[in-house]
Formats: C-alpha cells, structure tokens, sequence
C-alpha cells in the first residue's frame, strides 16, 4: 500500500523550450519511464488499475518496497518540465535498482556515464542517488576454503563486486534534480590459473534509496547516458527496448498475474544446480570485513543467515540458493508478491547429466514420485511434496508442471548433430503428458564454444515458438571486458556471480509492461524437425537385469530406435556394440545401479522399424535397459486373427531374448503368402531368421517393399546365432495398408507385425463423415493417399474389398453412420 501522498510535488521548472528535431542521447536505462502492468484486477476484481508494487525491469528486495504510479493519478499539481507517463514512490528505507552489462549499454573501459533522476521529496535529504561499477571478483594469488583441499585462485569468488561507486544525496531544494556522474575503470589479464588485482568492471548498477525513516520520495523520467543530459531537456530520449519474451509464455504469465501457484522444472547439469570448484556458498561480501570473500558457512543452506529461517525447508544447499533457478524463484516472488510455498522449484538438473539420460527421469520428475531430497531435486529432506506445497495440489488441475527451463548441454555426448531430437523428444513428450505446458530456453555457453546444442535450441524455438535467450551472445561479449575464466573457471562451471548473470538474463522473460501485447502460443506437436525425434518421445519400458529380456547378461533386443543403459564393469569404460558393430558413442561409464539421471550409454540414431541388439562386451553386465516406445505403435502377432493364413497354423516359438516379438510363428511354405490389414506410416515385418530360412518378399498395397532373406545369423558376443529379426517399411501414407508376406525360395517362419502411427499430429487428417445406405457409393475428391480407415454405426458396414483410395460402397444390414479418416 502506498502511504500518504507527498503534500510537496514536482513543479514544472523554468527551462526553454529545445526544437522538436534536437537529438539527445540515448537513455541506456531498461523502462525508464516505469512502464508496468497491475495484477490487482486478475487477483481480487478491483478496479484501480494506476498502480502496481513491481516494475518491469527493475529490482527491490520485496514486492511492494516501492510503487509506481499513473502520474496524471497523482495531485494535479504534481508535474516536470516534460511529460512522464509514471513516476514511482520509494518507500522509508528501501530501495530500487537496475543492472546492465556493459556489453548491452555499448559502453566500455575509460568511458564516463551520467546517471540523472528528478525526485521531490517529504524532508531534505531523502534520496541518495547512486551508480555502481560492478565488477567479478578478482585477486592476486590463491586459496583454498576450510572444507577443500584444492588451491583456486582468487577470482570468481562469491557475487559481483560493487565499486567504485559514485552516490549524490539531495539537499533541501524541492522538486529536484540529481546527478551522479561516474568513469569506468577497467583492466585484467586472461589467465586460467592466475587471478590479478585489475578490476575486471563487466557492468553497471543504478540505486535510488530513500534514506527517510518515515517519508516517502518520488522518482521520475531516470537517465543514464555516457554524456551529461541537456539542461533543457523537455522530452525523455529514447531507451532500450524491453524485451517481450513473456509473450511467448502467455498461460505462465497468466498464472502469475492471477497469483496461481506454479510448478517450475530446471533441467540441465552440474552447472544449471550450481555445482561448482570450489563448491558454491555464502561468502563474507562486506570488503570491509577481515574474512572478506571467505565462505560463511558450508554446504547446507541456513536461512536464518539471510533473515529467511522460513525457507530451509525449500532449499537443501546453498548452491540451489545462487543457481540462476533459485535466483530467478525469488525474483518472482519480488516481481509478483508470492510466498515460497508457491512456486515449486523442481531442480531436475543433476551433475554429470545429459538431456539423453533426462528422458528415463521426466515421468519421475514431473509426476513428482520422487521425495523432497538435497541430492535428487534441491529440496531438504523429511516434509513430503503436498506439506510444502499444499496450493500447488489443491489446484484442479494437481500438481502437475506449468513451465519447464532448459539450460546446459555442457555433457551431450550422444548422437552428434542428431541430438536435437533428444531435446525435441522432450518437448513433445511433456507436451503429449501436459498439454499447454511452457517452455522456456537459456543455455550456458561459454566463449560460444561449450556446447553445440544453443543451436538445437535455437532451431525448436523457431520451430515451436518457444522464447530463446540467447545468453551465450551476451557471455561471449561481456569476456570484452574480463577474464574470461573469473567470469567462468576453466572447469565451466560458473560461480554464483556467473549464475546471477544467467538469471538476469531469463528474468527478463517475466518483464510485461502494458500495453500488453498479444501472446504467441507454443506450437503443440507441430512438425517434428529431426526424423529420429520420433524415438525419442514416446514411453519407456525398464527391463531390469533379472528380466528375460536380458540375455546373459550382456544383449537385449530394443523395442524400437532409442535407449538408454547402466552396465557394470570392473575397470574401464563399458565396450557397447551396437548390431554387432562397436560404438564408442556416449560417455560409457560403469554404473552399479539404474540412475533417472546418469547413465552408461545413450543412443537414438538407429532405423525405426529395424532390429537393433545393443550389447556389452567384456566382463561387463547390464544393470537395467530403458527402452523407448515410439507412439502409436501396435504389435499384430500371427496368433491374431487379423492374419489371412490361408490355413496355415501358428505354433510356439521359443526364443531366447526374451520374446520382444511375441511367442508364436507361422511357417509359410515356398510359393505361399499370407495377409493383414493394417492402419499406419510405418510396418515392421518380423520373422525368425533359420538356417533353412527362404526369402521374405513383403508387399504393402500391391506394391514390393521389402525382399530380404531369413537365413541371416547373428553374432552374439562373436558367436553365430539364429534368431528374431524384423525389417521396417516406412514413409507410407496413413492409412489402411494390406500387407502381404510371401516365401520365395524356400519357407519363412514369420512372427507378425509391428504398426505405427508416426504422424506428428492430425494436422493433415481428411475426415469424412454422414449417413448411408447399404448398396451406396461414397466417391472421395481427391482421393485419399491411401485407403482410409472407415467406422460404421446402425446397420451400415464396409467390406474390406469395397474400399478403395477413391471410393467405398457400402453393404450391411441396414442404414447407419459412417466416419472415414485419411490424408
């Protein structure tokens, strides 16, 4: 709430009139005019809408510290020498801040910057206006802290650092202007492993603080410019542009607005959770204190050494206290006046991790099956998810995530430049489990050459319209003006002062300042951009080491083109082949234990459709198999009665891979064939390769598609063996396809088929529906690009030789419904 209104105001002063053409120079400030959005309609259907106790773009320590205001709501008196659409008023004791890099205001070391503010004040005095240089840490020589025995040296330790610094104090003239005026001292030596004196000063900070006990101060029309404003200034200048990135998460923005709780999940590695060398944690920041820029504390988070006892419960380490997600919960809880117990932060984000290994972990995760646990999720142990949390289950729609945060790549060593599946397949897994879901992209990269997954990303936030902050940009010029290993040590992994950059960054996804503009909905399962997408986003099958599945302990059969692995060994990397060719793909390492989000060995890059056997050499074991399911996949054994057998018997089949494609088979004789009609894009033929095995000949519609032969051993761990095979047939029109299994050259024992629905969505499905008769022709203009599949209703049916591409006659008992769905 605001208090009193000032009895004093901002007069109009007496300065000339400038030509409406005269140029002034920029105002390097984001949101100088204090342009903002109020949330009070959305949260309790008042009507006041003038005012709001948060800023885009700018930061207070808690929502509310200062108020901004329709000017033309003040006094009617209260004016300047120029019209200010807003002004704000600061509050005793509190302050308003804003940071920039250097890289983003274009300025640079030895140029001097002006920070000017009009502010009318209750007594003489009240506001102290102040500029900042900030700068990493950095010093002559090494340490190492009690808790590690390791020598770092003395940079990157703990947050920015602020000087010098230039502050000006108003007298007793009211209204008033201030002015602090600052040069930028700057110098520093690249070196890895040698910290210097030189202040590496990477950005600027401005501070207006009101130093009243008990009065209010306004502020209005700031100015931050690298020359001195124009005494006669009459307009404000042009400034930088806020971003909108918040228009591309419109329900999370809505959600917010609204007071919601949410569900936020932060996905990445070691460096999204803020692991660290040395390990990040409270340092002493007060360059006056004897222990400065020595750690405070160890490990475990403590609350009460920030005035927040309340929170020990939400946050296990100090590292989840400065990772950017941790910085960026409290930022909203600032900028939109939540309680902790409102945003669940879900720090999926775990060392050592990789988007591959993420994807035996997302059901866990976002299901929240997982208990509160330092190690797993950020959270300190012992209260479950609904005691921490009770608003956010006891919304209608449960727990479920609203937005989910991708950062580092720094470990996807997998499947090259296809590795924009492994993301894409996340995406369109959360989408197809939660609908409406939001995401947003902010990937470390470091010096632009950490990892090449920032343009994966790029490439799904053109494809799916999802925001991307491009912060390796920002990194990379910002190295201008620094080390570039006190902004990041050489292990690439940034300390806390590299996580607030990080946060500064995406924070800016949640700037909306009316007029708010329209949003831009995520696109929900649109075209996929990756063909080995389709691996990757579909269920997983966890076959542990005692399954059937398993053979030996050393080989399994995947269920389709993407898996997942832990193997055990007793020294060394794990040997994988892959089809009975070597892989060296993948990180490989030993794993006692199936681990959501560390693996052995990962890969997507195989042929939908096709057998692949994954196995592990040596004396290594499988400790567990995660095998994805491709959707809309069905399995059509030769027990079915779908099959057209012409006679013809199953019987068992024994196999010793654990029966991926089901227990029974079919001899078919030389010069013989059997049929099945089968919906889909994709048919999988599998058969058992024998000795004696004659050749497959697959036809799909009347038409050769596969000719293969089913005498074929396997080498299984070197040794010849017989066994299951299958053969993919892909890019087909959905539709209902007849597949024909013929034996040429002597007898093929066949097992079924596989089917699949590969489409990325239903954007391109034909229906037809309406009523008919028995005896009646449907004529399809323009044909279908196979035939469709039809339902009936009433008496009305369709005789599989009736349906054609370009028509269908119907037959039956009597009239009824009919449905026909194609492309």
């Amino acid at each position: 709430m605001m208090r009193q209104l000032l009895p004093l105001c901002l007069l109009a002063l007496p300065f000339p009139a400038t030509a409406a053409d005269a140029r002034q120079p920029m105002n390097l400030l984001l949101n100088p005019d204090f342009h903002f959005h109020c949330f009070d309609n959305s949260r309790t259907g008042q009507a006041p809408s003038y005012k709001a106790g948060a800023i885009p773009g700018w930061n207070m320590d808690a929502y509310g510290d200062a108020e901004v205001w329709r000017a033309t709501r003040l006094p009617r008196n209260i004016g300047l020498p120029f019209p200010a659409p807003n002004v704000v008023v600061i509050h005793p004791g509190k302050r308003l801040v804003q940071f920039s890099l250097l890289s983003e205001l274009g300025l640079d070391h030895g140029d001097t910057v002006h920070f000017h503010v009009w502010g009318c004040q209750e007594e003489p005095g009240a506001l102290e206006s102040r500029i900042h240089l900030m700068r990493l840490d950095s010093a002559a020589g090494d340490w190492k802290p009690d808790f590690d025995q390791r020598m770092f040296p003395k940079h990157s330790r703990g947050e920015l650092v602020r000087g010098p610094s230039q502050a000006v104090r108003s007298d007793a003239a009211n209204p008033f202007r201030l002015n602090a005026q600052l040069t930028i001292v700057g110098a520093f030596t690249e070196d890895p492993d040698r910290s210097t004196d030189q202040p590496n000063t990477i950005g600027i900070e401005v501070e207006l603080v009101n130093r009243s006990v008990d009065k209010d101060v306004i502020v209005a029309a700031p100015w931050l410019t690298p020359a001195p404003a124009p005494a006669d200034t009459t307009r404000l200048a042009e400034a930088r542009p806020l971003p909108q990135y918040y228009r591309g998460i419109p329900r999370t923005i809505h959600k917010l607005w609204r007071g919601e709780p949410l569900h936020i999940i932060v996905m990445g590695s070691s460096i999204d959770r803020g692991s660290a060398n040395p390990p990040l944690t409270l340092y002493d920041e007060d360059p006056e204190s004897p222990t400065y820029k020595q750690p405070l504390s160890g490990r475990d988070f403590d609350g009460q050494l920030i005035g927040h006892p309340e929170w020990n419960d939400y946050i296990a380490w100090w590292q989840h206290y400065f990772m950017y997600g941790g910085r960026l919960r409290r930022a909203l809880m600032e900028k939109f006046n939540y309680p902790i117990d409102r945003i669940l932060l879900n720090t999926m984000a775990c060392d050592g991790s990789s988007i591959s290994e993420a994807h035996s972990g997302l059901a866990a995760y976002a299901a929240l099956t997982l208990p509160p646990d330092p190690g797993v999720n950020g959270h300190r142990a012992g209260k479950s998810w609904r005691e921490l949390y009770p608003a956010v289950f006891a919304r209608p729609e449960g727990p479920r995530p609203d937005l989910v945060i991708f950062g580092s790549g720094a470990n996807e060593k997998v499947d090259g430049a296809a590795e924009l599946a492994l993301f894409e397949g996340a995406v369109r897994w959360f989408q197809r489990h939660y609908p409406g879901i939001e995401f947003l992209f902010c990937m470390w990269q470091n010096r632009e050459s950490y990892t090449p997954n920032t343009g994966h990303l790029m490439e799904l936030a053109l494809g799916y319209q999802i925001p991307y902050i491009d912060l390796a940009r920002t990194l990379s010029l910002t190295t201008r003006h620094c080390n570039s290993y006190a902004l990041c040590p050489r292990d690439g992994h940034p300390q806390a002062a590299g996580h607030y950059l990080w946060f500064k960054q995406l924070e800016r996804a949640f700037d909306a300042a009316d007029p708010i503009q329209s949003g831009r909905a995520q696109l929900h399962l649109p075209p996929r951009l990756h063909a080995a997408t389709v691996g990757w986003e579909g269920e997983i099958e966890t076959y542990a080491s005692d399954s059937p599945r398993i053979r030996g302990g050393q080989g399994i059969v995947l269920d389709d083109a993407a898996v997942n692995l832990w193997a055990a060994c007793k020294e060394g990397l794990v040997g994988v082949r892959i089809d009975g060719q070597d892989s060296v793909g993948s990180r490989r390492r030993p794993s006692g234990a199936r681990d959501l989000r560390n693996s052995t060995f990962a890969t997507g890059l195989l042929s939908l459709g096709d057998r692949h056997v994954v196995e592990v050499a040596g004396d290594a074991r499988l400790v567990a198999v995660d095998c994805k399911l491709v959707p809309g996949r069905q399995w059509t054994g030769v027990d079915s009665p779908r099959w057209q057998l012409g006679g013809l018997q199953p019987g068992e089949f024994s196999s010793s891979w654990g029966a991926p494609y089901g227990k029974w088979q079919v001899e078919i004789p030389a010069g013989q064939a059997v049929e099945v009609e089968l919906p889909g894009t994709v048919l999988s033929v599998a058969y058992v390769d024998r000795d004696a095995g004659g050749t497959l000949l697959a036809e799909v519609d009347g038409q050769e598609s596969l000719r293969v032969a089913t005498n074929q051993p396997f080498l299984a761990g070197g040794e010849p063996l017989f066994m299951e095979n299958r053969r993919g047939i892909l890019n087909l029109p959905y539709g209902l396809h007849r597949l024909r299994a013929a034996a040429v050259d002597g007898p093929v024992s066949l097992l079924g088929a596989f089917s699949y629905d590969t489409r990325a969505n239903r954007a391109n499905e034909r229906v037809v529906r309406g009523t008919a008769f028995p005896g009646e022709v449907l004529r399809f203009s323009p044909p279908f690009a196979a035939r469709p599949l039809v339902l009936t209703s009433g008496g009305l049916q369709v005789a599989s030789d009736a349906l054609g591409r370009a028509e269908v006659r119907f037959s039956g008992t009597g009239p009824g419904g009919y449905e026909i769905a194609g492309e």
